[in-house]
């Protein structure tokens, strides 16, 4: 009997990483942990700000604002194994088990981004951040003004309220649609 069977993952920060990861290898880049990262945040201030909503799973994931930046430590926790070297595979969660004849095997499952508008802000982000280096990004969101830099406190892992990253990243979205109308000036 497998009592997880018609258990489907939601959409969470793991589930942007590896579509960030997808993203990485389809484009023949490297990425690795603190890039990626970056990237989930950065995803996740976007879709705050154009969709009015996230993808996080509020059980698992939540924003902290540590020494380098913004992270969710199930996005850091899942990677951290890859220290300073290139991700190579996208990364599974157990999520219970199942039996099978005499034997009880763990059910792993791979999560992936099934939202269509929430894949479609990862593929902006990707395609606006995906040049910058991780020490580049980690600078982009070490700026004042932006959610980490009002939160932070050494030595703290303090939760970023998801109203500060909605307001901060829609200013920066109006501030692009702006200068996309406007000419690019």
């Amino acid at each position: 009997m497998d009592r997880y069977s018609s258990c489907k993952m939601k959409d969470n920060a793991l589930s942007m990483a590896n579509y960030f990861i997808e993203l990485a290898q389809k484009d023949g880049h490297e990425i690795r942990p603190l890039r990626l990262m970056k990237l989930v945040y950065i995803a996740h201030g976007f879709m705050l700000a154009m969709l009015d909503r996230s993808v996080l799973n509020p059980r698992f994931d939540r924003v902290e604002a540590w020494k380098y930046g913004p992270v969710i430590p199930s996005v850091y926790h899942s990677f951290k194994g890859y220290g300073a070297s290139p991700i190579t595979g996208k990364t599974t969660v157990f999520i219970g088990e199942k039996t099978e004849g005499i034997r009880i095997v763990p059910k792993i499952e791979t999560p992936e981004l099934s939202d269509p508008d929430a894949r479609k802000v990862c593929e902006f982000v990707w395609r606006r951040y995906s040049r910058f280096n991780d020490v580049q990004l980690v600078n982009i969101t070490h700026k004042d003004g932006t959610p980490w830099s009002l939160i932070y406190e050494e030595g703290k892992n303090k939760e970023i309220p998801d109203l500060y990253t909605k307001v901060y990243f829609r200013k920066l979205y109006n501030s692009l649609l702006n200068w996309a109308k406007n000419g690019r000036k």
